[in-house]
């Protein structure tokens, strides 16, 4: 069993994980931070609110000073993205997910619960599905362990996530109105 432990920090030490959300209960960080206890590698968390004391105390308490930071708010979120291999989201509920778009755009892993954009995108792989400490850790243990499976299993998420940036995704909508008009206006004509 140690020996498994140390072939899993051996071959993982490099990798970085990173989390982003607001600092509120929906975001499940304190799931994230128990499941961490299993973990062997860094995580940066990024973002503020209301929870981030009560996380600091967890992560005190559990020890885990060494592998969980805190990062505050920031607005050079995609620049972060480029030190990390690994998004880890366990929100229970998500909008459209931007961040997810952008950790994909970057070529990040990603491990989410089923909600948002991650349940349409995301293979089911990695999905967290239903959201549970263990759950999360598990995912998280296996996708380490295999990292290079999950990169090859990310390979066409990465290709479609370039193309549903905010540019294109309005080009394509100005596009498809121009020609609907366009349209419009040969009917009226006849």
């Amino acid at each position: 069993m140690c020996t498994d432990h140390f072939e899993r920090v051996f071959v993982t030490s490099d990798l970085r994980a990173i989390a982003v959300g607001r600092l509120v209960p929906v975001k499940r960080f304190d799931f994230l931070i128990q499941a961490w206890n299993n973990i062997p590698i860094h995580i940066s968390i990024v973002g503020d609110g209301p929870e981030r004391l009560r996380l600091e105390t967890l992560v005190a308490n559990l020890g885990l000073q060494d592998r969980v930071s805190f990062l505050g708010e920031r607005s050079d979120v995609q620049d972060l993205f480029t030190d990390h291999q690994l998004l880890v989201a366990t929100s229970e509920s998500e909008g459209f997910g931007y961040v997810f778009l952008e950790a994909l755009q970057e070529k990040l892993v990603v491990i989410s619960t089923a909600t948002g954009i991650a349940a349409d995108l995301i293979p089911h792989d990695y999905l967290i599905d239903p959201l549970s400490v263990e759950r999360v850790s598990l995912k998280v243990e296996k996708t380490l362990r295999e990292f290079e499976r999950a990169k090859q299993d990310f390979e066409s998420v990465w290709a479609r996530a370039r193309d549903l940036t905010v540019k294109k995704m309005v080009t394509e909508t100005l596009t498809t109105y121009q020609d609907t008009l366009s349209l419009k206006s040969k009917f009226e004509k006849t």
